[in-house]
């Protein structure tokens, strides 16, 4: 009989392994998409959610196919999801709510990046 424990992953660790996933099917080229989800994390770092959500849409714009476009639409999903809004995208929902609204959403988003970043290490 097998005793080892059972962990559960977190439920911004199962996101990242889904939008890898996501990701890893065609026309999508996991490398594109690694070195555009680890830009998104130095962005964030340095400017914050609003100006991160403003950029991928901007990047993405007229690039259905884009590494940009499905980081930016897996973000959203995440954060419209976990902070159960709804709104057309996040960058909606972030301008019509208070700060305290955003301090949550920036933090949801930095365990998403992070833990996506973690699993594309581990892909890797």
């Amino acid at each position: 009989m097998d005793t080892t424990p059972l962990i559960k992953e977190s439920p911004q660790g199962q996101a990242a392994r889904d939008a890898i996933n996501e990701a890893a099917k065609p026309p999508m080229v996991m490398k594109h998409y690694g070195i555009v989800a680890k830009q998104l994390a130095m962005v964030f770092r340095r400017h914050g959610l609003g100006q991160t959500l403003a950029y991928m849409e901007l990047r993405s714009s007229g690039r259905p196919n884009s590494p940009y476009d499905l980081l930016g639409r897996q973000l959203d999903r995440w954060l419209l999801g976990t902070l159960q809004v709804s709104a057309p995208s996040a960058l909606a929902a972030l301008s019509t709510r208070d700060s305290r609204f955003y301090l949550e959403a920036s933090e949801q988003a930095w365990l998403f990046l992070r833990a996506l970043r973690e699993s594309l290490e581990k892909t890797a």
